[in-house]
């Protein structure tokens, strides 16, 4: 068990059996809430270095808990409705997989042993899975609505999710660099990008500083798509408003100095190309609301017993 090099040697023996919780007469034991723990062993181990280890230890073990018991709360209720899944469903679902994967039957299976697991190991889990999507669909989704309003909220709240299909108004000022240039080339690459920065920030017609360098044209306002521009300069964009020019920043094109005019949001038939994939989205954030205020509905006609 990865958090065993957390635990001193005799306590890993309880963890196999200690009951911590009670869920309606089933169990939950601390092997099960370390088991589920082991996916964030890499953050507990950080925190030793800060001193908080013990915190966060805690902190996880907490939130495991909370999480085993929300996941045993909800297998009763699928229980209880009876909730079925054909061959026919499970068929269906892995062919889909397959498909969208493009593998084969065998292919398939092949990737399942390099992950180690078995078929029936797979078939399991993709039942118990199934099983949800299913009890989401016929319960959960009935009770969530999605309005315009909603659309309009999660897209002002989310601009940056949508940045494939926007636009700004910018100019930039390139500094070639060559793959093989020298250090002191480089160097003297990025004080010339520095200072024409410096200029531009003070109030220095931006077109005129461009007009000095190799390539003169690139320093006229223009509309480009942001998901045509280099990761580098979408990211400081980002932190620039209308107006505003940027530090250098280093793409395969050299060192560039940009200033944003005009930042265009989704609007008139681009937001409508959209707004399915926005629904989508809103839905799902909605889902995950629905399913946190199920399971609380559950826990308060349930026996939940957390032990100490």
């Amino acid at each position: 068990m990865a958090l065993a090099i957390l635990l001193p040697f005799s306590a890993r023996a309880e963890v196999v059996d200690k009951v911590v919780a009670i869920v309606n007469q089933e169990p939950i034991t601390l092997y099960d809430v370390d088991r589920l723990m082991a996916q964030n062993v890499d953050e507990i181990k950080k925190a030793a270095a800060t001193g908080d280890q013990k915190e966060k230890f805690q902190d996880f073990r907490s939130m495991a808990l909370q999480k085993l018991i929300g996941e045993k709360l909800l297998d009763q209720e699928l229980e209880r409705r009876k909730i079925v899944i054909t061959d026919a469903d499970m068929q269906k679902s892995v062919e889909g997989i397959m498909k969208r994967n493009n593998l084969t039957d065998a292919q398939f299976k092949s990737e399942l042993g390099k992950q180690g697991m078995t078929w029936e190991q797979y078939t399991v889990t993709l039942k118990a899975q199934l099983k949800k999507v299913k009890f989401m669909s016929e319960v959960l989704a009935p009770r969530v609505k999605v309005t315009d309003a909603d659309l309009d909220e999660f897209f002002a709240k989310h601009p940056e999710q949508f940045a494939p299909y926007q636009s700004v108004k910018m100019a930039q000022i390139i500094i070639p660099v060559d793959s093989a240039a020298s250090d002191s080339d480089l160097q003297a690459a990025q004080k010339r990008a520095e200072e024409i920065s410096a200029k531009a920030k003070g109030g220095s017609n931006f077109e005129d500083l461009g007009k000095k360098t190799p390539n003169p044209q690139t320093a006229i306002p223009e509309i480009y798509q942001v998901n045509q521009l280099a990761p580098a300069i979408i990211e400081v964009l980002g932190d620039l408003q209308p107006g505003g020019v940027s530090q250098p920043v280093r793409s395969s094109m050299g060192i560039h100095v940009v200033k944003l005019y005009e930042r265009k949001t989704l609007a008139g038939e681009e937001y409508k190309q959209v707004r399915e994939q926005l629904r989508e989205k809103v839905f799902e954030e909605k889902m995950g609301d629905e399913m946190d205020k199920y399971l609380d509905e559950l826990k308060g006609k349930s026996y939940v017993e957390v032990k100490s």
